[in-house]
């Protein structure tokens, strides 16, 4: 069964929240895209794949840049609680935080070289 996100399927078990998920997703839907469109110039179809690479990695540093900030305030207020239970919200980001590294090495990287 497959949950639907603005007219995206999404399996059932999410990674981290369903905004990162369907930003992830839509990002290499859009790289499979053009990829899938054999431009027949191959210095062009490398300037678009290394544009599309480029808009990924600020999109995701963005992303992370705004979980690690959520991240460290809840880590905060947790650290000053005597409650020894991890909210689901800090389990969430940091689920997140993972697969954006995941993802970065495949939506972001151009090769084995670069990062």
């Amino acid at each position: 069964m497959h949950k639907s996100l603005q007219g995206v399927n999404l399996p059932d078990i999410y990674n981290g929240s369903a905004t990162s998920e369907d930003l992830f997703w839509k990002l290499d839907a859009l790289q499979m895209f053009v990829m899938d469109l054999h431009w027949p110039e191959q210095e062009f179809a490398k300037h678009l794949e290394q544009r599309l690479k480029l808009m990924a990695s600020d999109m995701m540093e963005a992303c992370v840049k705004r979980t690690k900030s959520a991240f460290d305030a809840k880590m905060q207020k947790v650290s000053k609680s005597t409650e020894f239970r991890v909210p689901r919200s800090v389990c969430t980001m940091f689920n997140m935080l993972l697969d954006a590294k995941k993802q970065c090495s495949k939506l972001c990287v151009l090769d084995c070289n670069q990062e």
